[in-house]
């Protein structure tokens, strides 16, 4: 059985190979989160072990997000190619979501910079 469930690991490294080489979004999420990574580190020092696993914790939120929009929107232009206003919709919501996460990086960074957790 966990043979099994390591056999899908492969996958999972695919689909973040994929997502780095070929996703614009999710490339500048990661070029993002490089800067914020310095920014942090060059402003906030020191800050504490949890206010660093905040920050890691949020941006990793931002990452996830942006694979699931990317990959939501890769499958829907794929099945139905031409403009529809459900799909657009449907789309919007996905892009909302990295848009959320986002905002809650930003209200964890704000939270340490001006309240000290």
């Amino acid at each position: 059985m966990i043979k099994k469930y390591l056999g899908r690991f492969p996958h999972a490294l695919n689909g973040l190979k994929y997502a780095i080489k070929n996703d614009y979004g999710f490339r500048t999420q990661i070029y993002l989160g490089a800067t914020l990574a310095f920014v942090v580190g060059v402003w906030f020092t020191p800050i504490s072990s949890l206010e660093v696993l905040l920050v890691v914790l949020a941006y990793t939120l931002v990452l996830i997000t942006e694979l699931q929009n990317s990959a939501v929107e890769t499958a829907l232009d794929k099945i139905h190619p031409y403009l529809d206003e459900k799909i657009k919709k449907t789309k919007d919501m996905a892009a909302a979501a990295v848009l959320v996460a986002g905002f809650f990086l930003l209200f964890t960074l704000c939270l340490i910079y001006f309240v000290g957790i």
